[in-house]
């Protein structure tokens, strides 16, 4: 159900969040900053119609909303979707970022996987897909005043962080390299209707 991964999306935990989360944590004097944040949504709507030759598919959601969508192709346990079945969609998103110690091996660039998991042909629409970013980047740049951290990849392409903590950005310097890895995880799983 390729649409209900776009209103997940909604949901999703970005940078700025996670920055936010390392103001909570009270690290040594001279650590130098790290993030360690994870945000989980969870949602469930009612099958409230199923074409199953069209594969226009219409859900309901508690509040009385509804989203209507096209089941794509690859969805191959549509016929076992029927009219007021749960559909539950779980959205998990981590961040962690920690400023390489000198010295410490770097290989800066970024490192991509993700998988795909599907219910057996036959039973209810299921599925999780995960995916993993790892990037190794340096401080360009270090805004102390308006509180922004510029970032360079391997590819030269930099981009601005927003810091929340004045202490944590002082302990930066320019050619620290940073260690971040994300992690996004939506799985989605069809329930019969309860009695």
């Amino acid at each position: 159900m390729i649409k209900i991964a776009s209103l997940a999306a909604v949901f999703a935990l970005s940078a700025t969040l996670a920055l936010a989360e390392e103001a909570k944590k009270a690290p040594a004097k001279d650590a130098k900053p790290s993030i360690d944040a994870s945000h989980e949504v969870t949602f469930t709507s009612t099958v409230k119609s199923v074409d199953q030759n069209t594969r226009v598919v219409t859900l309901l959601g508690r509040g009385g909303e509804e989203v209507t969508f096209t089941a794509d192709k690859r969805i191959k346990n549509l016929p076992q979707l029927k009219v007021g079945d749960e559909v539950t969609v779980t959205l998990v998103e981590s961040l962690k970022a920690r400023v390489l110690d000198p010295g410490e091996k770097v290989t800066l660039g970024t490192q991509r996987d993700s998988s795909l998991s599907t219910a057996p042909l036959g039973a209810k629409p299921a599925g999780t897909q995960t995916s993993d970013v790892h990037v190794v980047a340096t401080v360009a740049a270090i805004d102390v005043p308006n509180m922004v951290v510029t970032l360079k990849g391997a590819n030269g392409e930099t981009w601005p962080v927003k810091a929340r903590s004045k202490a944590n950005i002082q302990k930066l310097k320019v050619g620290d390299n940073i260690d971040i890895r994300s992690t996004k995880s939506l799985a989605v799983k069809v329930t019969e209707a309860k009695k």
